[in-house]
């Protein structure tokens, strides 16, 4: 039991022992998938890949004063830009200009042969330094092919592809845009229009009413007012001179019956009444002067009155070569029936003007009852005014901004159109590749002699534990568990030990030969590689 569980201490001389006797069960699989791997990467077709580094150039004049209108990602305008490229259309049409895949063209559809192509290109994005992984200032397209010039050709025609669709793509979006905004800006102005009209229409119709013409109406209301106080006033200055033209119209009536009769007691008319009248006229003047300028319509009314009266008294005064009977009675034809008569068109007169400055008082009244009406809707007015102009302003700064926004467009349009955008410019042209991209022919040789090693060393332990043969005293002492008494030699004829040495000269010949020729494939892979 203790020596089961004892640890077995390892033989290397076992297994080299073994790999010496089992020795071509090792280097047969080892050389032989060897070369097999070397005929493989001889035959693999070569692929060589062409590639074009494409930076993204910002636009030329800055964002401050020109806005870019076109604004989509880069990474998905790329992807977008990938699809169009990639669609079956235009690799069928790249695949008939140069005749690419002839081979496989004619044992596979044309559908299998876009999808190959598609597999062949490879566009792939170059982030920039260390903290910012999310903007993509390039990228870089390969395109693999079986000849090198072929993928130099193609990769160039992607590269052109890409750089046309580009700049198609942003100048059509950027049109598109312009576009959009310009059928908004024309709704937009027939919109602001029609708020415009409704505007005006209300203004025109509520004119008198509105909120901004309150202070005006209140200007009007107050002159309206004092005009007409001034109109009361002269309508009561009025009647009172029509009360007083009224006695003297009695008290001349009276004097002309007295003359009539030949009473001519009293005093003169001459005398007396012209006099109060002047008297009465010059307290008035007076008056009036306290209160008004002397160009005022009332004063210069007064100063005609006062004239005409004087005119009257000159008249009356003037003497005459007649007899006394005579002059009594011209005294009395004068100071009586002319003075009735100015006092009767005097009288006259004043019920006109008493007429005229009721009707006007009347006017001014009606006037202010219109003012004072307008002022009792301004408060309604000024509440739908606000509505209608908060409208009308709505639709105006929405105009505003976008006729701000679309001659932005429109600078970003022409922007576009004159390539001064962003833009994709070549940095590293396509390149001709002068070694294969693949196959990776060391690798591969590699791998088969990795893979016939392990197949070897599979195959000589199977062989191994296979063979049942004893081959020294520890394999008869395993077996038998009997101590060993006698060893005999194995003994070896002649030509036995002569046909051993020519085989094992043969052996080391072929050894060598195939160790020169593995030497030989890895220099010749090295070299194609």
């Amino acid at each position: 039991m203790d020596d089961f569980n004892e640890a077995k201490p390892f033989d290397t001389k076992l297994y080299w022992d073994i790999a010496i006797r089992r020795r071509w069960w090792l280097l047969g699989p080892l050389f032989g998938i060897g070369l097999i791997a070397f005929g493989v990467a001889l035959l693999w077709p070569p692929v060589y890949r062409s590639e074009a580094l494409i930076l993204v150039e910002q636009q030329k004049v800055p964002a401050k004063y020109v806005t870019p209108n076109v604004v989509s990602d880069l990474d998905s305008r790329l992807q977008s830009m990938t699809q169009q490229i990639m669609s079956r259309t235009r690799l069928e049409s790249l695949i008939k200009q140069f005749n690419l895949y002839s081979r496989e063209r004619t044992r596979s559809t044309m559908d299998e042969i876009v999808d190959k192509m598609r597999g062949d290109i490879v566009i792939q994005a170059v982030q920039p330094g260390y903290g910012k992984e999310d903007q993509t200032t390039a990228f870089r397209i390969y395109y693999s092919a079986e000849d090198s010039r072929i993928a130099q050709q193609v990769n160039n025609e992607l590269t052109s592809l890409f750089i046309e669709k580009s700049l198609e793509a942003r100048a059509q979006q950027s049109i598109n845009t312009t576009g959009f905004l310009q059928n908004q800006l024309e709704q937009a102005r027939k919109d602001l229009a029609q708020q415009e009209e409704q505007l005006r229409q209300y203004k025109m119709r509520y004119l008198g009413e509105l909120p901004q013409q309150e202070q005006s109406n209140l200007q009007i209301l107050n002159s309206l007012e004092l005009q007409l106080q001034s109109a009361t006033d002269a309508l009561g200055r009025a009647e009172q001179q029509r009360i007083y033209l009224q006695s003297l119209r009695s008290e001349y009536r009276a004097m002309t019956e007295s003359a009539g009769k030949g009473g001519l007691t009293g005093p003169s008319p001459t005398e007396s009444v012209p006099d109060a009248a002047l008297r009465e006229l010059r307290k008035q003047q007076a008056e009036l002067e306290a209160k008004y300028t002397p160009q005022h319509p009332d004063v210069v009314r007064v100063k005609e009155q006062i004239a005409q009266w004087e005119e009257l008294k000159k008249r009356a005064e003037k003497p005459s070569p007649a007899s006394a009977g005579q002059q009594t009675e011209t005294a009395t034809e004068i100071s009586g029936q002319p003075a009735l008569a100015e006092v009767e068109s005097r009288l006259k007169a004043i019920e006109a003007e008493i007429s005229n400055n009721k009707q006007h008082a009347e006017k001014l009244r009606k006037q202010i009852e219109g003012v004072q009406g307008r002022l009792s809707l301004t408060p309604v007015r000024e509440q739908q005014l606000a509505e209608v102009t908060r409208n009308y302003q709505n639709s105006r700064q929405y105009y505003q901004s976008l006729l701000e926004k679309e001659l932005e467009s429109e600078l970003a349009t022409n922007l576009e159109k004159r390539q001064e955008g962003e833009q994709f410019r070549i940095i590293d042209p396509p390149s001709l590749p002068d070694k294969p991209y693949k196959p990776n022919r060391p690798m591969i040789i590699l791998g088969g002699w990795l893979i016939g090693f392990c197949a070897g060393a599979g195959l000589l332990a199977l062989r191994e534990f296979m063979d049942g043969s004893l081959r020294g005293e520890k394999d008869l002492q395993a077996q038998t568990s009997l101590p060993i008494l006698v060893r005999i030699p194995v003994m070896y004829s002649a030509w036995q030990r002569k046909s051993g040495r020519m085989r094992l000269v043969m052996e080391v010949a072929i050894l060598a030969l195939l160790t020169v020729v593995s030497l030989g494939v890895a220099i010749y892979t090295y070299r194609l590689s």
